[in-house]
């Protein structure tokens, strides 16, 4: 069963003067509930553990 979507984003602006806004906003005026995390890197790799796949001869 699959789950229903949710609706589309209407806007009641052209889209010019929406991106105009968007650009407009200094992140640093944002509530820390809207702001973007930085994600935690994925962990480093062990020595014994190579990136390159060794081809099948």
């Amino acid at each position: 069963m699959t789950a229903q979507r949710e609706r589309p984003l209407g806007l009641d602006m052209p889209f010019a003067e929406a991106l105009e806004r968007f650009v407009g906003v200094d992140p640093k005026e944002l509530p820390d509930e809207v702001k973007l995390k930085r994600k935690k890197p994925p962990p480093k790799r062990g020595p014994g553990v190579s990136g390159k796949a060794k081809p099948k001869a």
